[in-house]
């Protein structure tokens, strides 16, 4: 018994997962969205950035505006490049701040 502990100890330090693969989650407030085919624009702008998945989209107050929840991994791609694809497509975008809550936020 003395001798599987130090070997099983090793071993989980050995293949336990790195703690720096991050996987983020975003909300992005997209503007200039005045017709159907605008969101859809920009959400293919953001899928075509790698590691991206639209998570959720949710129309703003006022139509022309909306917020996509983002998931993607940063050690592939960053914030940066999530907003220069959607503005690529001359929407202006920016990320949003704070805690991310259901409907309703």
């Amino acid at each position: 018994m003395k001798n599987i502990l130090p070997g099983a100890l090793a071993l989980s330090v050995l293949f336990a997962a790195p703690a720096s693969a991050a996987e983020q989650v975003v909300r992005l407030e997209v503007g200039g969205l005045t017709c159907p085919s605008c969101s859809f624009i920009v959400g293919n702008s953001l899928k075509s950035v790698e590691s991206v998945v639209i998570e959720d989209f949710v129309e703003g107050k006022d139509a022309s505006e909306g917020v996509y929840t983002v998931r993607f991994d940063d050690e592939i791609t960053s914030t940066d490049a999530l907003i220069a694809a959607v503005e690529k497509n001359g929407y202006p975008a920016a990320l949003l701040e704070g805690p991310m809550g259901g409907e309703g936020s």
